[in-house]
């Protein structure tokens, strides 16, 4: 049985890397308690802490291929979890502000609520009328067609890539052109 108390984490990750999942639970077992405890100074909540650490070392071992050597295993982890909170706290910051503005909506009648609406798409209608040719083309296949990202890159002779880069710029206009509390 090898003993890897002596090994680098550099050294361990390569090990896990090749399929050595015990030199995976020795890197565990030395980082989790530093990483739950950032996490806990960040999110002042024990268990979203743990959750977080947890996808941190989920994600690190289903894509331990694709890293690649580390020089600082214990840098590349820290901004993996520093990664994973900010994410994690901007969806529920979203998530938030959604039903702050569910809640206020619901206090509207029917009537401003259709009102509402109507606004909303003379405003979207109007930002994709702001988009560039090809790339209201590609938002249109993508969200009107149903289109996937491969599909619109087959059609329109650009890799999914440059698909997905087009709808996400193509949202960043639709949004700045909205001028709703929702938004």
């Amino acid at each position: 049985m090898k003993t890897y108390s002596e090994y680098s984490d550099e050294l361990l990750f390569s090990l896990v890397q090749n399929g050595d999942n015990a030199a995976f639970d020795i890197l565990y077992e030395r980082f989790f308690p530093l990483l739950y405890i950032h996490a806990l100074r960040k999110l002042q909540d024990t268990q979203e802490a743990k959750d977080l650490v947890q996808d941190t070392f989920t994600i690190l071992y289903q894509k331990r291929a694709e890293v690649g050597q580390l020089q600082n295993f214990s840098g590349y982890l820290y901004i993996s979890l520093k990664n994973n909170i900010l994410n994690f706290l901007e969806k529920k910051n979203v998530r938030s502000n959604y039903l702050e503005n569910m809640d206020a909506q619901q206090a509207y009648s029917p009537v401003e609520n259709y009102v509402f609406e109507k606004e909303l798409q003379t405003q979207i209608e109007e930002g994709i009328d702001l988009l560039p040719e090809k790339m209201r083309l590609v938002f249109e296949l993508s969200r009107y067609e149903h289109l996937s990202h491969k599909e619109i890159g087959e059609q329109l002779n650009i890799s999914d890539k440059t698909v997905k880069r087009q709808i996400v710029n193509a949202l960043k206009i639709i949004r700045s052109k909205i001028n709703f509390l929702f938004f």
